[in-house]
């Protein structure tokens, strides 16, 4: 009898939660309700109200807590990200899609929420992420992201393959007061290379960056640091593009900008150019791929922007490698064990702050476990393992 009852919410909230947070079509969430458009439209005109069960699957479809929609009007405080990613024409963009990214983003926020509040139970200040840069000349603010990070190259260097320098990049921006994460441990979430790479929060305390695992552990690196760029530049954002869209001409004047600075970070011009040889590059180009932990595309772009190479060579050497994986999927590595998937999904800082307020008795293991996608208490000691290795 009760999820008959009506739930008596305020319908502007109820829109905004569409239209604003969660960003879907009225058509599109008619349809995944399995009800008629023009009876949400009364539930959100006030013409009507749903029933409570009908709330929760809004809930639940919204990602967002049910409370939300009994505010007398919207909430202040979510922004939208900037869109810069590069997609198809309007028709071919898949609502399932969009809804899968949607949702990551608003867990992103979320995760950074129950950051800072995990900061004021353990009563500590977080650190001042101080990074800014200009939209200006990307060798000089290459070099103040550089100096902010404070990293060790020949430790770089040492890493023994591409999840290891993965690793290395994650663990020295989060060194820096800024969450590395990646998107939702929830398959049903799982979004497409093509719908996003990356995307970034730049809001302070505690930035956010998060990352699609299905990119590969380089295409990884490059977005750290193309979002990374961003959060100096205070804009918080969406993306789709890699490293090879340096120079696209579809792109606009940031994006271009993130891409050049992010190369120089990763592959800085004075470095790169003492060890190549133009004569022999095709035999060293493996060498240099590893030295500084980038494909041996990126070496070959950034030798094409700096004009040391000429358009047609990169473009021949491109056709030879896009002939070479041909038919080979892009999706790197295999499943990996769902306790790995969830620290990666929370990012390691998250993870280290969010057990610390467990050991301190500031929560309870049953909280600890609802923060990690409200998994089976068994996954934490896993995941604890992994944090202290």
């Amino acid at each position: 009898m009760a999820k008959s009852v009506k739930a008596l919410i305020t319908p502007e909230v109820l829109k905004w939660a569409r239209e604003k947070r969660i960003r879907l079509e009225i058509d599109y969430v008619a349809k995944r309700l399995k009800m008629k458009s023009k009876d949400l439209e009364a539930w959100e005109n006030g013409s009507d109200q749903p029933t409570i069960s009908q709330l929760k699957k809004i809930a639940k479809l919204y990602k967002t807590h049910i409370s939300v929609f009994y505010l007398p009007e919207p909430p202040v405080g979510f922004q939208s990200l900037i869109d810069y990613r590069v997609l198809p024409e309007p028709s071919a963009i898949n609502e399932e899609q969009t809804h899968k990214l949607n949702a990551n983003i608003i867990e992103a926020f979320e995760r950074r929420e129950m950051l800072i509040g995990f900061y004021e139970l353990l009563e500590e200040l977080p650190p001042q992420v101080t990074l800014k840069v200009n939209e200006e000349e990307p060798a000089r603010e290459a070099k103040k992201i550089t100096e902010f990070l404070e990293f060790n190259r020949a430790q770089l260097q040492q890493a023994k393959n591409p999840y290891d320098a993965l690793r290395f990049w994650k663990q020295t921006v989060e060194a820096k007061g800024i969450l590395v994460c990646q998107t939702s441990v929830n398959t049903h979430l799982s979004v497409e290379l093509k719908t996003v790479r990356g995307f970034c929060i730049a809001q302070r305390p505690f930035p956010v960056i998060v990352l699609n695992p299905k990119d590969s552990p380089y295409g990884r690196i490059f977005t750290i640091i193309h979002e990374l760029v961003h959060i100096a530049l205070g804009k918080s954002i969406i993306q789709n593009t890699g490293f090879r869209g340096i120079e696209n001409p579809v792109l606009n004047q940031t994006e271009v900008f993130c891409n050049r600075v992010a190369a120089e970070v990763l592959v800085p011009e004075n470095e790169l150019l003492e060890m190549v040889k133009l004569q022999t590059l095709e035999k060293e180009l493996s060498r240099i791929s590893k030295h500084f932990h980038v494909s041996p595309e990126v070496i070959m772009r950034r030798l094409l922007t700096l004009d040391k190479i000429p358009q047609q060579y990169y473009e021949t050497y491109r056709k030879s490698q896009q002939e070479k994986y041909k038919g080979k999927s892009n999706q790197a590595g295999g499943i990996r064990p769902y306790h790995n998937r969830l620290l990666n999904a929370s990012g390691e800082y998250f993870t280290r702050t969010a057990f610390t307020a467990y050991y301190e008795e500031k929560i309870t293991i049953s909280e600890l476990a609802s923060v990690f996608s409200n998994c089976d208490t068994k996954y934490l000691f896993e995941i604890e393992h992994l944090i202290l290795v």
